[in-house]
């Protein structure tokens, strides 16, 4: 059996964490600047902002419609694509989640390791001595 520590990863976390990653690459958060501006915007049109071949776009937008960052309608023969509102929303709210139980967890710091642990309390009884001694 392995020793360590089962980690159960929360439904939060995990939403976070396929989102950031669609995130996770400078072309896709290029993609989602430019589409901010937009109500709708042809594959084409994204692929001219970029340095990049159409093909390597298309599987950037593919990549953002999988977890649901943008949507896609038809127009005929073109694609139009779009941000989807409700995601990002989400999306800050997790985010902002995330920070502030960084900060909550970040105030309350203890020693991570046995050593540091007997350290922290090696520590505070001297202290405690100390000024029972008067220094």
């Amino acid at each position: 059996m392995n020793n360590k520590q089962s980690i159960d990863y929360n439904k939060t976390t995990i939403e976070l964490s396929t989102l950031l990653n669609a995130l996770s690459h400078p072309a896709r958060l290029q993609i989602i600047m430019h589409l901010a501006k937009y109500n709708g915007c042809q594959a084409g049109s994204i692929s001219k902002r970029l340095p990049l071949a159409k093909s390597t776009v298309s599987e950037h937008l593919s990549k953002l419609k999988e977890v649901g960052l943008i949507s896609c309608t038809s127009d005929g023969v073109c694609q139009n694509y779009q941000l989807n509102d409700n995601v990002f929303l989400l999306l800050k709210m997790q985010l902002f989640d995330f920070i502030n139980q960084i900060d909550d967890r970040k105030s309350k710091r203890v020693g991570c390791c046995p050593t540091s642990q007997f350290e922290n309390e090696k520590n505070l009884s001297l202290k405690n001595n100390n000024k029972k001694n008067g220094k």
